[in-house]
């Protein structure tokens, strides 16, 4: 265990799930837990994905830290559109709730202390359901572009400080998602292709590629020879600068990718980064023989 003692300015950012109480009621504890366990997943895919580091769990929420101010932007406007398309099939919408700041805190044992962490966690408390709120201290730590995806909002009294907390809502807009994607693909360089490696097969996508299929049937794209795979299992597509997974199959498809183990996707969309794993209808062991292999570059 590391003790690292390190004092300095992070982006913190709470993301709330909102609606558990109401699902909870409805389908009861051990259901609903695993129904919002796989939410917060998925979140935290999200959080990796644009560099982020989820620092743990409380209960319905997950506390996170970033580098970079534009990262924990991008990465709040994703999670938002993340949980509007998942499919709702208990009546029960499950939304989510941002708050986001930036101030000096204290890195202990890969988790942080100080009046920091609480002023974000009160910013994310007193967001609304599908709304992201943010602090003067955070809006100041944006560029001229980006800050320009924002509005004052109101001043929140903050228990135990004499001066209110100037809050600002991140106008939740398709524009600015991508607006800060192709920022950020300028920054990073887009995703030029993606290699899959299946058994003793080896496909090359590249970013002009039109849809690319995999699955059981013949005429895919890769051929699954798993039992468990469905016909046609999933698609890969390039979309602003990177390569999603759809998964359009009756068992769903698990993924491991940098930090994440076995992220259950089913009939919804997965950005692809770095280099990982795709199993058709089946966790991944690494003893499998039906594992895809991705890299991306």
């Amino acid at each position: 265990m590391t003790d690292d003692n390190t004092q300095s300015f992070y982006v913190i950012v709470f993301v709330d799930i909102s609606g558990s109480t109401a699902l909870y009621e409805k389908i009861g504890d051990h259901a609903a837990h695993a129904q919002i366990d796989a939410r917060l997943q998925k979140i935290a895919a999200v959080v990796a994905e644009h560099f982020g580091t989820v620092i743990k769990s409380i209960g319905d929420e997950l506390m996170c830290r970033f580098d970079r101010p534009a990262d924990a932007v991008l990465a709040a406007l994703e999670i938002h559109e993340l949980m509007e398309r998942q499919t709702d099939v208990t009546g029960v919408r499950l939304t989510v709730r941002i708050g986001l700041h930036f101030g000096r805190a204290l890195l202990r044992d890969n988790d942080l202390f100080g009046d920091a962490v609480n002023v974000a966690a009160r910013v994310a408390a007193l967001a609304q359901s599908q709304q992201i709120l943010a602090t003067d201290a955070f809006v100041a730590a944006l560029t001229p572009a980006e800050a320009a995806m924002t509005r004052v909002l109101h001043h929140a009294p903050v228990k135990g400080k004499q001066e209110a907390l100037v809050l600002h809502e991140v106008l939740w807009r398709q524009e600015n998602l991508t607006v800060l994607r192709s920022s950020r693909m300028q920054k990073l360089g887009a995703q030029d292709r993606l290699v899959l490696t299946y058994q003793n097969v080896t496909r090359i996508i590249e970013a002009h590629t039109s849809t690319f299929t995999l699955g059981r049937d013949i005429g895919c794209s890769l051929q699954i020879s798993s039992t468990v795979a469905s016909r046609l299992h999933g698609k890969i597509e390039h979309s602003m600068g990177k390569f999603v997974y759809t998964d359009h199959s009756a068992n769903g498809s698990y993924v491991r990718m940098p930090d994440i183990e076995n992220l259950f996707v089913n009939r919804e969309q997965l950005p692809l980064f770095g280099t990982g794993v795709i199993a058709c209808g089946e966790k991944i062991k690494d003893e499998s023989t039906h594992l895809i292999h991705f890299a991306c570059e």
